[in-house]
């Protein structure tokens, strides 16, 4: 047998866990120890579970594994003695150059990640994940007003030598989670703030040609993305196989042009780069449809309704309906949300961020039916006074499907430094604290159901949101909860004010 040792901040969980593999769902054929922290003692309990999930005293093959990571925000100048220096070396050489920085303490809450934190949450899923399979970043690499650093401590701040200088951070970024992660499948997409220009609010050809040399190797690993370095600069967007699901396809997002700020697509010259991945999207939808294959969706900025930015709206006197944001213009919205209904028995799930706090997303038709469900990944970054956190996950290929998943989240960020480690503790298991068997479409949608409809899950949820951190919690708490309940599943404008408009 193995021996799983499974941290519990709540002794409750373990009967969860112990109902599940009565269930026969998981943790065969292994000795589960349960860890309970009580203050000023440590408890170990070990329980040996019987081998089999079936009945038949056959173990169940060993896990497969794989992470999700976003919003690193990555500030390379965040100390401004190291930044001339790094602004005249390779990515190969910013390590040895970091090693010199006085800065040594990870970026404290409202502010970007530095080296120290970066190192740090590597370090930790390595610690945790030590040979995935696949890892998933969904986006915003570059920390938020990056040439405002960049003119303030690199002497020379012309336009070329910021374009420069944000290759290199990316060169850099992929270097780092590549030779972290030697063996895995590294699927990156762009986020709102990955871009070089100084002027642009979308990434360019020459960031997005960089962006793809640096990225190659690891995206296509495993030869799912042969022709990423080809297309990927054509617009940010690319598919790929991927290990999960041998059925499926991967279509990678870039979701920018989409976005509220972009009614015109962020096009060049006066066209539209949104309209251009639309339709690129229709044809990879129909093309995973001819050869049999699910759709799975990695983007940064997810559908739906920015709750946060809406609530923040009322409670400055806005009224319904237009204190709703919607992440997405209305002008690719209404296409999209159609084109998911189109394709709705072969899209299986999503995979996004963008908001930095641990949230879910359930796409419905017009009837209430369930099309897809959406994982928004909690960030890295503390910007938003949240705790970094990233999230390791078990696969099963034999479904095609998530089959559990383990929020870490770090616990010192105040007093972590390069010296004294971060601790990186575990915050909670989907599957035990939404009593779910997936991290899949069909049980984001279960624990949706159950945020909405019960206490404990509610409680758990605005507990999680912003990674255990409650001054990362929206000003004034969840108070209504209603505007982020109602986005939860009310993907569109119309529906969400119906949800919340009326109350």
């Amino acid at each position: 047998m193995n021996t799983h040792l499974v941290p519990v901040q709540n002794p409750s969980e373990i009967t969860g866990l112990l109902r599940k593999q009565a269930q026969g769902r998981r943790h065969c054929g292994v000795t589960v120890a349960f860890m309970i922290r009580i203050p000023g003692a440590a408890l170990l309990l070990a329980l040996a579970l019987l081998t089999g999930c079936d009945g038949t005293g056959v173990a169940a093959p060993p896990s497969k594994t794989g992470l999700f990571v976003s919003d690193f925000h990555f500030n390379p100048l965040a100390d401004k003695t190291i930044a001339n220096s790094l602004a005249q070396a390779p990515a190969s050489q910013w390590d040895s150059i970091f090693a010199t920085s006085t800065e040594t303490a990870c970026s404290p809450y409202g502010h970007d990640t530095n080296s120290p934190l970066l190192q740090s949450v590597l370090v930790a899923m390595l610690q945790r994940v030590p040979n995935p399979d696949i890892v998933f970043v969904s986006g915003d690499f570059l920390v938020h007003g990056f040439q405002s650093f960049f003119n303030e401590r690199v002497t020379d701040h012309s336009p070329a030598a910021y374009a420069a200088f944000v290759n290199t951070t990316e060169q850099y970024l992929a270097m780092k989670l590549s030779q972290t992660f030697p063996n895995a499948q590294i699927v990156p997409t762009l986020g709102d703030w990955d871009t070089a220009s100084s002027t642009d609010t979308y990434a360019g050809p020459g960031f997005l040609a960089s962006f793809s040399s640096a990225w190659n190797a690891a995206v296509n690993r495993h030869g799912g993305a042969p022709d990423f370095q080809a297309t990927f600069p054509a617009g940010g967007y690319y598919s790929t196989t991927f290990p999960i699901d041998p059925q499926g396809r991967l279509i990678v997002l870039y979701t920018q042009p989409w976005a509220a700020e972009c009614t015109d697509g962020c096009g060049p010259d006066g066209g539209s780069l949104g309209n251009v991945e639309l339709e690129w999207l229709k044809a990879q939808f129909d093309d995973a449809r001819s050869r049999g294959q699910r759709v799975w969706l990695l983007g940064h900025i997810p559908p739906g309704i920015d709750a946060l930015s809406t609530a923040q709206n009322s409670a400055k006197g806005t009224l319904c309906p237009a204190a709703i944001a919607p992440f997405y213009a209305d002008a690719y919205s209404h296409q999209l949300y159609a084109l998911f209904a189109k394709n709705r028995d072969i899209l299986a799930f999503g995979i996004f961020a963008h908001e930095h706090y641990d949230d879910f997303r359930v796409s419905r038709d017009s009837s209430g039916n369930l099309l897809f469900g959406m994982k928004l990944v909690p960030s890295v970054t503390p910007l938003h006074s949240n705790n970094p956190a990233f999230v390791s996950f078990a696969y099963d290929p034999t479904a095609g499907a998530i089959s559990d998943a383990t929020t870490w989240y770090l616990t010192n960020l105040p007093s972590a430094t390069t010296a004294a480690a971060g601790v990186w503790g575990f915050e909670y298991n989907f599957d035990l604290t939404y009593e779910q068997n997936a991290l899949d479409s069909n049980g984001v949608a279960g624990a949706v159901t159950q945020i909405l409809t019960q206490t404990s899950a509610q409680s758990a949820y605005t507990s999680y949101y912003p990674s255990s951190n409650p001054a990362g919690n929206p000003k004034g708490g969840f108070t209504p909860f209603l505007p982020y309940g109602c986005a939860l599943n009310n993907l569109t404008v119309t529906d969400y004010s119906a949800c919340y408009c009326g109350h």
